[in-house]
């Protein structure tokens, strides 16, 4: 069974035509290609969804699938994942890499000191947001230049420098 990874998530229906909001995790380009997408709501598989139109939004998408023709069936799929197959997914650029290659990563300072581990990507405006988890503590670490030294993808396992203040022992 090939590996899914999710590229989007519907937030809520749109008009009255079955239209559906989806905040994408990836790229528009990853996006414009697709035919078809799997819809799943935690273990709960929705099923294939075929795509029959696509628009951009300032934060996201605008989709509106096959047979899914009027608001009551947009609402069914609401809070639903849009998942593609791994063999589906555009190579990443040099030096870039996918949200789902990431989460799940081990987080060290430049001194070897862990800080926890990659659990959530909050994408905003200026730059996306590292969520890491270490027990019941959470860290919001900015995904840029300044902090980010490495994603070592292949030994699994991220470096940050981290500036002052910005982890409690740190600052």
């Amino acid at each position: 069974m090939p590996q899914l990874v999710m590229i989007g998530e519907i937030v809520r229906s749109h008009g009255l035509r079955g239209t559906v909001k989806v905040r994408a995790v990836a790229e528009m380009e990853q996006f414009s290609r697709l035919q078809k997408v799997q819809l799943q709501r935690g273990a709960q598989k929705l099923g294939e969804y075929v795509i029959e139109r696509l628009q951009t939004a300032n934060d996201g998408f605008f989709i509106k699938f096959q047979d899914v023709n009027d608001r009551d069936k947009a609402e069914l799929v609401r809070g639903a994942k849009m998942m593609i197959g791994r063999e589906e997914c555009l190579p990443a650029a040099a030096g870039q890499f996918y949200q789902f290659e990431i989460i799940g990563l081990p987080v060290f300072t430049t001194s070897g000191t862990p800080v926890g581990e990659i659990v959530e990507v909050a994408r905003y405006p200026a730059n996306d947001v590292w969520v890491i988890r270490n027990g019941e503590e959470e860290k919001l670490i900015p995904a840029i230049d300044a902090v980010v030294q490495k994603v070592d993808l292949p030994n699994r396992r991220v470096i940050i420098n981290p500036i002052p203040g910005l982890l409690d022992e740190e600052g």
